[in-house]
């Protein structure tokens, strides 16, 4: 009985020694504030160091930050009972104005196994030259691009937006422009920039005289003096249902088909595909292709006719010429005049070798 009770106590003193050797992970400090960061000066970085306080070798398994702009590098090998290991934080601040909070969770064999450390700063935005405000020339003038955007627009509808402008010489600047389509109209203002001072393109963009739908651009001609540059102007132009009244949209074609995806699997670089699609109208009205857009100049569309009568169908053939490897995904936008599909794009997807 004697020898029984012996065995319990030295496999008890045995058990508490193995649990016993364990690794603990002690941080000097598990928040760093970074301040004011400028956007300008880039990446950030911080290293926190801690120390195995523990009696068993102490391994740091993974550290995981919360967002993809904190990158984090730590001490890969063993850390001995004593001694000290860092782990790094890395924060990328493009983009980012504004504070920041950012996590990482460092995940060890210790029996504390989870630690959270914590970055935080301000990202300031960063000063920009004149020259990176305003990229474009022509003479002294300087522009802040040379396209201007009027994004979407209806049909129906006219649209103004205003292009920036500098003249960064000693002498006033008259800018002219040339080669404007009818459904466009530019102004500068004032029409004689003096120098030294900022100025404005006001474009005017009337989208029922453009008679047209879905992404278009016209390239109009800016002189200044002798010089000339190309700006151009571009539109997302949406048919106009607001005044349809709920009869008439009761009314209006429906765009359907079986699958917006063509599969082609794997194909060599160079050869071709095409892919068939069945459009069907399920609605009461003629459903008409208005414009077909391709993304990619490799893909060559034809579709079986461009007004679709109620309860019938047509085919949308798509042809890709394969360029680049790799995995591919092509669009194919149908511009329509179903209120419900006024966009509707097929893809050809696959791989190219």
């Amino acid at each position: 009985m004697k020898k029984i009770v012996l065995l319990l106590l030295l496999f008890n003193l045995f058990s508490f020694s193995l649990e016993a050797q364990k690794a603990k992970i002690e941080f000097a400090t598990t928040k760093h504030d970074f301040g004011n960061i400028n956007e300008a000066d880039g990446e950030a970085s911080y290293t926190f160091t801690f120390k195995n306080a523990g009696n068993a070798p102490l391994v740091i398994q993974n550290v995981e930050a919360s967002c993809g702009c904190t990158s984090p590098e730590w001490t890969k090998e063993p850390v001995l009972p004593g001694k000290s290991g860092k782990v790094k934080a890395t924060f990328d601040p493009s983009g980012r104005l504004s504070y920041f909070d950012k996590k990482l969770t460092v995940t060890s064999n210790a029996e504390n196994s989870k630690v959270e450390l914590t970055i935080v700063g301000n990202v300031v935005a960063k000063v920009l030259t004149t020259e990176e405000q305003y990229p474009v020339t022509i003479e002294q003038l300087r522009l802040k691009s040379n396209t201007i955007e009027m994004y979407r627009i209806l049909s129906t509808g006219t649209k103004t937006e205003n292009l920036e402008v500098l003249n960064t010489g000693t002498t006033p600047v008259i800018i002219n422009f040339e080669n404007v389509p009818e459904h466009i109209s530019l102004k500068a203002d004032p029409v004689s920039l003096p120098a030294g001072t900022k100025g404005t393109i006001k474009c005017t963009y009337n989208a029922l005289k453009k008679k047209d739908f879905g992404q278009v651009s016209d390239d109009i001609t800016l002189r200044v003096k002798s010089s000339k540059i190309t700006l151009k102007v571009t539109a997302n132009i949406a048919e106009d249902f607001s005044n349809l009244t709920p009869a008439e949209l009761e009314k209006a074609p429906v765009l359907k088909t079986e699958t917006t995806n063509y599969q082609f699997n794997k194909i060599k670089s160079g050869s071709k595909v095409t892919g068939t699609f069945e459009i069907k109208n399920e609605g009461k009205s003629d459903l008409i292709i208005h414009k077909i857009t391709n993304a990619c100049d490799c893909v060559k569309s034809t579709i079986g006719t461009n007004t679709i009568k109620p309860g019938k169908t047509t085919t949308v053939s798509l042809e890709l010429t394969a360029d680049e490897t790799g995995e591919k995904f092509y669009g194919t936008t149908l511009i329509t005049n179903a209120p419900q599909q006024q966009q509707f794009t097929l893809y050809m997807i696959g791989t190219v070798e």
